[in-house]
């Protein structure tokens, strides 16, 4: 999993499936940027994205050779 952080391929905007990192913080981080920004008289807008076929655009086989590069595989 280090290789994966060394690399930059997790953003810090990554959360969920990292450890110290829950989808739950992100939930709570978010609200608290959103409600900073509506307490200082800002505007937040939202866009909502279904990423449930987000998979199926994968170059599996680009992925596959990352996870071999890091020696996962």
């Amino acid at each position: 999993m280090e290789c994966f952080f060394q690399n930059s391929y997790f953003s810090n905007k990554k959360y969920g499936f990292i450890k110290g990192r829950s989808t739950v913080l992100q939930l709570l981080k978010i609200t608290d940027d959103w409600t900073a920004q509506l307490d200082s008289r800002g505007q937040v807008d939202v866009v909502y994205t279904d990423f449930a076929k987000a998979f199926d655009t994968v170059l599996h086989q680009r992925l596959l050779l990352k996870i071999k590069t890091c020696n996962i595989l």
